[in-house]
C-alpha cells in the first residue's frame, strides 16, 4: 500500500551528477549514450533543453544552484577555499518544515553543511577510501590513483580510461545512492523531505567496473566536427594549462575514443544509481508525490576546441541536463527550448511547494513553465562567468551573455567570441572579427555590460573601458 503523506505539500529529491554533457542524455539522440532512468523523468516531465551553469566550475555552479545567486556574488568563484555562509535555497525548505538530508558531494565548504541540513553524509572521500579497505576492496575514490592524474603542476585528473577492479554495487557512487536510500528509509514520516543525493561521476578520472566499462565501442564514436583548437581561437585557448592537457593525451581523435566511450558508460552507472533512488521511492509509494530534479553543475569539455575539462563559456562546458518529474502537476513529456539558468533552481522549486521567495533571488521562478501554462520569457538574456583559480591555468576571467541563438563571449585582455548557435552550434566559426557583425557584437557587449553592472561584477569597469575602446 501507498505510504500516504500526512500533509499536502509535495517532497522534493533533487538527484546531481558532476560534469555531465547534456548531449549523453539518451532521449535527446544525440550520442550513443544510453539513460534510462533521465530518460524516463524527461518522458514523465519537463526538460529544460537551453539549461547552462552560470559557472562551469564545481564549486561556483553549486553556490548558484543552492543560493539562486550568480556565484560572484556570494564570493564563491574558488574551487577551494570559498564557504557558503548562507543557503537559501536549503534554508527555505528548513523553515518550511521539509526534513533535509543530503547524501554525497558537498564542496560548499568545509564542516558547515550541517548548518543547512538535518542529515549529510557522504562528502569525505577519505571515509569512503576507509569504508573501501574495511571490506578489502581497492580504493574506489579514483583520484587518488596517479595513473590516471597528470605529472605537471598542479596535478589534474587526465583523460585515461582504465577499468576499476570492483562490483559496481561498491563504486562511490553507488555508495552515495545507498546514502540516500538509508535516509529515505529513516525519514521523519510526519514532515515532508527535501532529499539531496549528490554523485560525484561521471567527473573524471574514467576508472569504472565492469560492464561500464566495456559498455560502449569506441571504434563507432564519430569524430565531433569542433574537436580540436578551432580557427580564430583567442589566444587564452592556447595558452591554457587545459590545452597542454590535451596535447598530453594526444591531437589525434583516436587517442580520445576510449575516454568518450568510459565517459558514456560512467553517464549510465550515474543513470542505474538514479534508477535505484527512484525505485525506493517506488518502493514506498510517494514517487508520484515527490518533484524529481535530476540536473549536472556543467559539462566536460573532452577534446572540444583542443581543451580538457570545463572552465570555458563553450557548448560542452557549460550546457547542463536540466529534468524535473511531478505527475498531475508538471506536464509531462514537456521539452521546453527556453533559456534557463541554475539560478532558476531555488525559485522553481519553492514556487512548486508554495513557499516563500528570497528577496535577492536572481533566478526565475519556471513553476508555470512545467505545468505547461506558459512558454516563458524566449527572449532572456542568459549570463555565465569565470575567474582563473591561479596563474597556472594560463588563462584570463572571461564573460558570457547569450541571446537570441547568439552567444557573446568577452576575455579580459584578450579577443572576443561570437559565435551564432543558430547555423553554427558546436561554435566552430567565430564571428567577433568579421566587420559584419561589429554591431552585432557592440549589442551583445552592451548588454554584457548592463547584466555586470547589476550584479556587482568587479570587472565592470574594464568590461566598460574595452567597450569605449572599441
Amino acid at each position: 500500500m501507498p505510504d500516504r503523506l500526512p500533509h499536502d505539500r509535495p517532497n522534493v529529491l533533487l538527484v546531481m551528477s558532476d560534469q555531465q554533457r547534456a548531449d549523453t542524455l539518451g532521449y535527446l539522440g544525440k550520442t550513443a549514450c544510453k539513460t534510462p532512468n533521465m530518460d524516463r523523468l524527461a518522458h514523465e516531465g519537463v526538460s529544460f533543453e537551453r539549461a547552462i551553469t552560470p559557472c562551469p566550475l564545481c564549486l561556483p555552479s553549486r553556490a548558484a544552484l543552492f543560493t539562486g545567486r550568480y556565484p560572484h556574488e556570494n564570493d564563491m568563484m574558488d574551487n577551494t577555499a570559498s564557504a557558503l555562509i548562507e543557503c537559501q535555497l536549503l534554508d527555505t525548505f528548513r523553515s518550511g518544515d521539509y526534513e533535509v538530508s543530503y547524501a554525497g558531494k558537498w564542496h560548499l565548504g568545509h564542516d558547515n553543511i550541517g548548518r543547512f541540513t538535518d542529515r549529510d553524509a557522504g562528502d569525505s572521500t577519505a571515509l569512503y577510501s576507509q569504508w573501501c579497505k574495511e571490506r578489502n576492496l581497492v580504493d574506489g575514490w579514483t583520484f587518488n590513483d596517479p595513473r590516471v592524474r597528470t605529472y605537471r603542476t598542479p596535478s589534474m585528473s587526465t583523460p585515461v580510461a582504465l577499468p576499476l577492479d570492483m562490483a559496481p554495487e561498491t563504486t562511490n557512487d553507488a555508495y552515495i545512492a545507498d546514502i540516500a536510500i538509508e535516509h529515505l528509509r529513516t525519514r521523519d514520516r510526519d514532515r515532508p523531505f527535501f532529499q539531496v543525493c549528490s554523485f560525484n561521476g561521471p567527473h573524471p578520472p574514467f576508472m569504472i567496473p565492469e560492464p561500464y566499462f566495456s559498455m560502449y565501442d569506441p571504434d563507432l564514436i564519430d569524430e565531433p566536427s569542433n574537436f580540436g583548437p578551432q580557427k580564430d581561437e583567442p589566444e587564452v585557448n592556447r595558452a591554457s594549462y587545459y590545452r597542454q592537457l590535451f596535447l598530453d593525451h594526444g591531437s589525434d581523435f583516436d587517442a580520445w575514443r576510449k575516454s568518450y566511450a568510459v565517459y558514456w558508460g560512467f553517464t549510465s552507472l550515474i543513470d542505474d544509481q538514479l534508477g535505484r533512488v527512484l525505485n525506493e521511492l517506488e518502493a514506498q509509494g510517494i514517487l508520484n508525490d515527490t518533484i524529481v530534479l535530476f540536473l549536472s553543475d556543467h559539462g566536460e569539455n573532452l577534446g572540444a576546441h583542443g581543451l580538457w575539462h570545463k572552465m570555458v563559456a563553450y557548448e560542452e562546458s557549460i550546457r547542463v541536463p536540466l529534468i524535473m518529474r511531478w505527475p498531475e502537476h508538471i506536464r509531462p513529456a514537456l521539452r521546453s527550448d527556453l533559456p534557463v539558468s541554475l539560478i532558476d533552481v531555488a525559485p522553481t522549486l519553492a514556487g512548486l511547494c508554495d513557499l516563500p521567495m528570497h528577496e535577492d533571488w536572481l533566478g526565475l521562478d519556471l513553476s508555470a513553465v512545467a505545468r505547461g501554462e506558459t512558454s516563458g520569457p524566449h527572449d532572456r538574456a542568459l549570463f555565465a562567468l569565470h575567474r582563473p583559480l591561479g596563474d597556472w591555468m594560463g588563462t584570463e576571467p572571461w564573460r558570457m551573455i547569450q541571446t537570441d541563438g547568439m552567444k557573446y563571449v568577452w576575455h579580459f585582455g584578450d579577443s572576443a567570441e561570437l559565435f551564432d548557435l543558430r547555423s553554427d552550434p558546436f561554435e566552430t566559426v567565430n564571428l567577433a572579427m568579421q566587420p559584419r557583425a561589429s554591431q552585432t557584437v557592440q549589442r551583445l557587449h552592451e548588454e554584457l555590460v548592463e547584466v555586470m553592472r547589476e550584479t556587482g561584477d568587479v570587472l565592470v569597469a574594464q568590461a566598460e573601458k574595452a567597450n569605449r575602446i572599441s
